[in-house]
Order: C-alpha cells, then sequence, then structure tokens
C-alpha cells in the first residue's frame, strides 16, 4: 500500500483551542499509524473517524454541537452547511468552488458504507478483499473534506461573536485584524441586537485609544455610507460604545475623536434622531468617568464642530441638547471643586 497520508499535513485554525485540535490530531494520527502499518480495516475506519471528529468540531465551533448518539450522515451535513457560505479573506464565494466543495462532503459521505463492508467496527465471518484502491479512495476522501473544512474553521473561530466581544475587552488588536475579524463575523448577517452588540464593543474600545480597533472598526465605518456592509444596528452600537464605557459611565477618547466620529457613523442612518435620543436619556442618567472629568469641554467644542455633519435639522437638534447637558453638567462639576 501506497498513500500519501504518511506525509500529508492537516491546517490547524490558529484560534481552535488545544482540546478540540487534539481531538483531530488523535484520528488522524490512527489513520497514519494504520497506513504505515499496513492495517487495512483500520485505514478504512479511521478515515471516517477523521471525518466525523472534525465535522463535531465544526459544529461546536457554531454552537451547534451534535449528539452523541447522531449519525455520521447528519453529523457531517450538518457540519458541511454550518460553514458552507462563510464569508471572509482568502474564502471563495465562486459557485464552482461550492459545488466542488459539496462533492467532497458527498465523497465522504461513502465512507460510512465502506467503513461498513471493509472497516474496523463489525465482526465478520470471513474477511472482505481491501484492494489499494478502496484504501485511497478512503483517504482522499477524508483528507480533501477535511482540510476544505478546517481551512474555513478559522474563519468561523474569527468571526464567533462572544470570543470577538470577549477579545475586545483585552486583547491587542495589530492593524487589519479586527477588519478580518469582522468580516468573518459576517456583519451583515448577524441578527441586528448581535450587530448592536459588536458595535458597543468596538466603539467602546476605540475610546480607550486602540487606534488599530478605531481605525478598522470605526472609522472604516464613518468613511462609508454603505448601510449594508456596515449595517445600522452595528452602527448604533458604535455610537453607545463612543460615548458610554462598559461600567456604563460617560466616557471617550483623550483626543475627543468620538464626537465627529459618531456623528459620520450615523450620518446615514434613517432613525439618527431616535438613536440620538436614547443616547441623550442614557447620558443623562449616567455618571462621568475620571477621564471624561477632565476633557468634557473639549468634547463638547468636539460635538459643536461635528452638528452639521449628521445632515438632518431634528438628529441636530437631539445632538445640541446632549451638548448643552453635558456643558451644564460640566460646569455645576466646576463650580463645585475645591
Amino acid at each position: 500500500m501506497s498513500t500519501h497520508v504518511l506525509t500529508a499535513e492537516l491546517p490547524r485554525p490558529e484560534a481552535l483551542d488545544r482540546s478540540a485540535w487534539e481531538a483531530i490530531q488523535d484520528q488522524f494520527q490512527r489513520l497514519r499509524a494504520a497506513a504505515a502499518a499496513n492495517d487495512r480495516p483500520l485505514v478504512v475506519g479511521s478515515a471516517k473517524d477523521l471525518v466525523e471528529a472534525t465535522a463535531r468540531v465544526v459544529l461546536d465551533a457554531r454552537g451547534r454541537p451534535a449528539g452523541s448518539g447522531e449519525e455520521y450522515d447528519k453529523v457531517l451535513g450538518d457540519a458541511h452547511r454550518a460553514i458552507e457560505y462563510q464569508v471572509g479573506p482568502g474564502v471563495s464565494a465562486d459557485d464552482a468552488v461550492r459545488r466542488a466543495a459539496s462533492s467532497a462532503r458527498k465523497l465522504a459521505t461513502q465512507l460510512r458504507d465502506l467503513r461498513n463492508t471493509y472497516g474496523t467496527g463489525h465482526g465478520r465471518s470471513a474477511l472482505p478483499v481491501l484492494e489499494d484502491e478502496v484504501l485511497e479512495t478512503c483517504v482522499d476522501a477524508a483528507l480533501l473534506w477535511t482540510r476544505w473544512a478546517l481551512r474555513r474553521l478559522q474563519l468561523v473561530l474569527l468571526g464567533s461573536l462572544q470570543p470577538l466581544i470577549a477579545d475586545l475587552r483585552v486583547t491587542s488588536f495589530s492593524m487589519g485584524a479586527l477588519a478580518t475579524r469582522l468580516a468573518a463575523a459576517d456583519l451583515p448577517h448577524l441578527e441586528p441586537a448581535d450587530q448592536r452588540q459588536l458595535g458597543v464593543a468596538v466603539g467602546q474600545r476605540a475610546s480607550r485609544n486602540t487606534f488599530t480597533v478605531r481605525i478598522d472598526g470605526v472609522e472604516a465605518c464613518a468613511l462609508s455610507q454603505d448601510a449594508v456592509a456596515w449595517p445600522l444596528g452595528y452602527r448604533e452600537g458604535i455610537v453607545e460604545g463612543l460615548f458610554l464605557d462598559q461600567f456604563g459611565q460617560v466616557h471617550v477618547d483623550e483626543q475627543a475623536r468620538a464626537p465627529r466620529l459618531a456623528a459620520e457613523v450615523l450620518a446615514p442612518h434613517p432613525g439618527r434622531r431616535k438613536v440620538l435620543g436614547e443616547l441623550a436619556e442614557r447620558l443623562c442618567r449616567s455618571a462621568w468617568s475620571e477621564e471624561f472629568r477632565q476633557n468634557w469641554r473639549k468634547v463638547v467644542a468636539e460635538m459643536l464642530l461635528a452638528q452639521r455633519l449628521l445632515g438632518d435639522a431634528d438628529a441636530e437638534q437631539v445632538w445640541s441638547a446632549i451638548a448643552e447637558h453635558l456643558q451644564q453638567a460640566g460646569d455645576r462639576y466646576e463650580a463645585l471643586r475645591p
């Protein structure tokens, strides 16, 4: 028997946790060992197990774990559908590529029947003849679908909403990293509440003076009038995050870029007056962060300069009322200082 599984490698998704990768690698190493030992029934069985382990990891990453008793065909089909339309850098949306991937899944589906006929897991009264072509077909089927799935799984993990929001709290972002993860999250197709939640996290991180997040997640949105690529829920969240920190306090970046950016982000929003009205209510009820107490005057001045960027008289009136409230609250604060 001669098979390339002895030299093949699987692409490890960088964001995949160790235990999940070990589950896949365990099956892959079993397949390699079986091929090296020319244990033909075990090659067939291990090829099917590698695909199933990968499919289960995919479903776990999507938040749709398969039941322990789920049939192989269902686990594989569900996993394939979960990543079939995944978007992101380096992933093709071409129909021909999608059909080719579907053919790989169909080939991998046959591993169940091949295992039933030739592989381990069944006691037999007679041993079937296992030709080289059967072995090569099993290995090719397993590696083809598994490698395709692992490439897409990287983007699934990068785009997972809650890990991304958690990373926005504490993790460093290099230039372009957030743009990649927003693309992987498929921002336009998230639920509006999820879009808003993500926008809040991005706005709050930008207000903590993380310039890479500000550029990729806020300025890129502010420069675009596209309400599909940068949906309304995300825009609303950004505006909230630029003015309110995770503790519910009024907080703006030390350079006071937030007013201009917020106005530009909201400009394409048809309901910007309502959004600003809700923001005004929040700001009136919220305490000020220590940083905001130091630069509120600059924030008010920047708000007055940015007001006309909203492009809507009603929204501008609410915006002006917010600036006036901050001015009055700031004056009272200054009057009470020793």
